[in-house]
């Protein structure tokens, strides 16, 4: 789920203007991370994580401030973006933690681990105009930038190197593209992401 956020436009032709608190689809979030903890320090390591998530910005009516072209300028009024189609892929370097719980033979590191995980990944969104009579002629565009994940879940041992875990995390970055068409004409549209995801998996662990 990401949350309602402001969209800011900046149209060379016609100035800045600012959609609030638009609404984004939820969607189907996925990823892979491989790591290691330490043998010296049990419950800290570290992992490489990869993550995808793609939060649709659908038709909508939101109040705008200055500028939204076609709908012209003013302090304040009602105005709509289109749609967009949004696809988030992010990876980073993450430190993890965990707490290893019910020791024993058969599972030295506990067959029941909380663990928490932090990471700045570098996330790569890309923002595609789709049904939008105000950038109907313009193509997408892709952001790189830097952003914020932190998570936290427990793993449950089910076989003997094996382990289903759940999990929830947030996710935040900041996108700025160029939408530009044919004839040159850009538009800069940027907005915030922050992004609550619940994840199940399996861990294959040794």
């Amino acid at each position: 789920m990401t949350q309602r956020a402001d969209l800011g436009l900046n149209d060379r032709a016609s100035g800045p203007g600012r959609l609030e608190d638009v609404e984004f689809d939820n969607a189907l979030a996925w990823g892979g991370r491989f790591g290691r903890f330490f043998d010296a320090v049990p419950f800290l390591g570290v992992g490489v994580d990869y993550f995808h998530f793609t939060p649709y910005l659908g038709p909508q009516s939101a109040r705008f401030n200055g500028c939204i072209f076609p709908d012209g300028c003013g302090n304040s009024g009602k105005g709509g973006p289109g749609s967009f189609d949004i696809t988030v892929n992010s990876i980073s370097v993450d430190l993890m933690l965990r707490l290893p719980l019910l020791k024993s033979v058969e599972a030295p590191q506990g067959r029941v681990q909380p663990y928490l995980t932090v990471g700045p990944p570098l996330f790569i969104t890309s923002i595609t105009p789709r049904n939008t009579q105000s950038f109907k002629n313009q193509d997408g565009d892709t952001d790189f930038s830097f952003g914020l994940k932190a998570g936290g879940g427990v793993a449950v041992q089910i076989f003997k190197n094996l382990m289903l875990f759940g999990e929830y995390r947030f996710t935040h970055v900041s996108p700025d593209v160029e939408l530009r068409d044919a004839n040159l004409s850009r538009v800069r549209l940027g907005t915030d992401l922050d992004t609550h995801s619940a994840l199940v998996g399996l861990s294959v662990r040794w």
